[in-house]
């Protein structure tokens, strides 16, 4: 299938890592580029930022934490983050994410969203697609282009927001002559599609009024083959990996805390107390630690999870979106730390309330409650078939085609 149209993809940026919004943007990308679709993206360099062959990228400001001086940002939030101060934060809405990465400061807003209207100047998208980026929302809103976003439950407004933080946006809505809003997750509503990476079983987010038809879901952006009679999925990184996974041997735990309340010492002692010199290989994932093999633990900053996850009988996580859908797609029960962040509380609990994991509140992670949940979901198949299950429902969802489908229609 081939298709003419040009669409522009810009992820929200960050100092600090975070996964989602940078892997989905090449998901995007590539399941675009694959349908013949002319693609180019407005990405900041951030710490997050990797090169996209064959795709344009047009400048975008790098937000600093907070709003703070850029001299100041780039010397002390490093230094926090190892330290683990930013991951003791209570987070409780997405506004108050957008507030700490520094996406919802006046200064940045400002810039950011002239950075956007000159990449659509001079590249003229007929689609804008925010990945949770605002400053595309609103450059797309004044620059009258049709608009996607990625949506997903616990970041809408409806669910949970801080109107306090709207004070700098409205400013700036004002002065572009666009409507204000009472927190900037309103902002998602302004979209003419709204695609949310999962499924209805695990976010049931409400349609707009008037607007029934306003939510797509896809499942996952993972590119899906259905070439031969058994369906097979490829990861962002290439790796491809059999989608039927339920006679594989089982004998790899796999770790990834994120920017996680738990830090990555405390990750590690877990880790050891409950699985050192055990049957089983432990591969923890964190740029926070030294890479090293220590008996049956092996660190490093990045694993391929893609490959060895057909091979692992847990994967213990932050809760972040994409880690569980990863989980989901290879048929593995998680144990899910979300600690203070409100989304990984809500991705948790909505995989907990399918059976397919088990949550652990970050005050009881310890090798006792480690071991006590990994016993329940190795002494039963309860837990690995309502994964699979899931997984099989994440897989065929649709995908990127939803969206390659909406632009069609569009068009």
């Amino acid at each position: 299938m081939s298709i003419e149209g040009k669409i522009l993809i810009v992820p929200m940026a960050a100092m600090a890592e975070t996964a989602g919004p940078s892997s989905r943007c090449k998901q995007l990308v590539e399941g675009l580029m694959s349908a013949g679709m002319n693609v180019a993206t407005c990405r900041a360099e951030d710490v997050n930022y990797k090169n996209i062959d064959s795709v344009k990228n047009y400048f975008l400001d790098i937000p600093m934490p907070m709003g703070l001086p850029k001299p100041i940002a780039t010397r002390t939030f490093p230094i926090a983050q190892k330290l683990g101060i930013t991951s003791k934060k209570t987070v409780n809405s997405f506004d108050q994410v957008l507030r700490f990465t520094g996406n919802l400061d006046y200064k940045y807003l400002k810039k950011s969203v002239e950075s956007i209207r000159r990449a659509i100047h001079e590249y003229k998208p007929d689609i804008v697609y925010s990945e949770f980026n605002i400053s595309a929302i609103i450059a797309a809103k004044k620059e009258e282009i049709p608009l996607y976003t990625t949506v997903s439950y616990p970041t809408q407004h409806e669910y949970a927001h801080d109107s306090k933080l709207s004070k700098g946006l409205n400013k700036l809505l004002k002065e572009l002559e666009l409507p204000s809003v009472d927190s900037a997750l309103q902002l998602f509503d302004w979209a003419d599609k709204r695609f949310c990476p999962s499924i209805r079983e695990l976010e049931p987010i409400e349609e707009l009024k008037g607007e029934e038809d306003s939510i797509c879901y896809c499942g996952t952006f993972k590119a899906i083959n259905s070439s031969s009679s058994d369906m097979k999925f490829e990861a962002y990184d290439g790796i491809v990996a059999d989608a039927h996974i339920s006679d594989k041997k089982r004998d790899k735990i796999l770790v990834y805390m994120g920017n996680g309340t738990v830090s990555a010492a405390k990750t590690l002692s877990v880790m050891k107390d409950a699985f050192e010199g055990s049957k089983y290989e432990v591969y923890l994932a964190t740029s926070y630690l030294p890479e090293e093999t220590i008996g049956n633990i092996h660190i490093a900053p990045r694993w391929d999870f893609s490959a060895l996850l057909d091979d692992a009988a847990i994967y213990i996580n932050h809760g972040g979106q994409n880690s569980i859908v990863d989980g989901l797609l290879h048929g593995v029960p998680q144990i899910m730390v979300p600690g203070k962040v409100f989304e990984r509380k809500y991705n948790a609990e909505s995989v907990a309330n399918t059976d397919a994991g088990i949550v652990i509140d970050f005050k009881d992670f310890d090798s006792c409650h480690i071991k006590e949940a990994f016993e329940r979901i190795t002494g039963s198949d309860t837990m690995s078939d309502s994964s699979r299950k899931l997984g099989d429902l994440l897989r065929n969802a649709g995908g990127i085609t939803n969206i390659i489908k909406e632009f069609c229609i569009l068009q």
